[in-house]
């Protein structure tokens, strides 16, 4: 689901000189050194058919190698903590867990990969989103105990406080508002869906008896796929009505769900390298095959 990326460059007001960032050129490239016995990991393609791949070079600093398809190069940029990738129609970002409890987002162009943009996030990084030409980013604030929600947009940076004591861990755009999963940091609190309005501020949420961990949408239904407290495993699957907070639960097998369609849930089991495909009609899975985990992109 493309949303349009505005074209008016976002501010970059929190620039940290110490993180350094570099282009090398390696022409008629002939194999990307992608071996993992060579300490490369995150190997995914974008769809300007760039690979993108990392490799550690201390605790919190990370190497990111570019292989540009249409130029036959090879471009290596670093960034600070451990990098989770986004793809967009126009760009790729890298959001990175860095150390002392702070976030940072690189943006890179996808035409001609370079970085165009770097920000600081307060807090441990969770989750990002970009709604038109605003880049949203969920984050838990260690000294404050609380969910932070900051923007980037033509206005600059804003930092927009949400409930005390929850860690957000996934978000979703939908016509209603943003939908975030937060999870509590005490047991004396219930996990729960919270539905924020255009000015972020909490409108609605649904307390849930387990942790949720990824938010989808389906015919005007909410499905949250979470892990249950007592067994551990990620067997929790719940569709839930905005309009009346109704909640329908169904158990599977443990799993890490890929994608949802109008049609399917797609789920993936590591371990047993079993690929199952759930109906969202039918209430159940009608297929399961062993196969290797599929390429999936974070294209919103």
């Amino acid at each position: 689901m493309p949303l349009e990326q505005g074209n008016k460059a976002l501010k970059s007001d929190e620039h940290d000189s110490s993180i350094t960032a570099y282009t090398t050129k390696q022409d008629n490239v002939p194999k990307l050194p992608i071996a993992s016995d060579e300490g490369f990991s995150n190997v995914i393609r974008d769809s300007n058919q760039n690979y993108w791949f990392t490799k550690q070079l201390s605790s919190n600093h990370v190497e990111v190698y570019v292989f540009v398809h249409s130029l036959a190069q090879l471009r290596t940029f670093q960034v600070n903590g451990k990098p989770s990738f986004y793809e967009f129609p126009n760009s790729v970002c890298i959001a990175c867990e860095g150390e002392e409890w702070n976030g940072w987002i690189y943006e890179f162009a996808k035409d001609d990969p370079r970085m165009i943009h770097q920000w600081h996030v307060k807090g441990i990084f969770c989750d990002l989103k970009r709604k038109g030409n605003q880049l949203i980013v969920s984050s838990y604030h260690v000294e404050g105990d609380e969910a932070l929600l900051t923007t980037f947009g033509d206005t600059g940076k804003k930092v927009t406080p949400l409930e005390e004591g929850y860690s957000p861990v996934n978000m979703m755009i939908a016509d209603e508002g943003l939908y975030v999963a937060a999870l509590s940091i005490s047991s004396a609190r219930q996990d729960q869906i919270l539905l924020l309005d255009e000015h972020f501020q909490v409108k609605n949420s649904f307390k849930l008896d387990f942790s949720p961990r990824t938010i989808y949408s389906w015919s005007g239904l909410l499905i949250v796929h979470g892990i249950n407290g007592r067994t551990g495993k990620s067997d929790q699957l719940v569709y839930i009505c905005p309009k009346t907070g109704q909640q329908e639960k169904f158990p599977i097998p443990s799993s890490e769900l890929l994608t949802c369609t109008d049609q399917h849930l797609t789920f993936y089991n590591a371990e047993s390298k079993i690929l199952a495909i759930w109906d969202h009609e039918e209430k159940e899975i009608i297929s399961m095959r062993e196969a290797e985990r599929p390429y999936s992109s974070n294209h919103f």
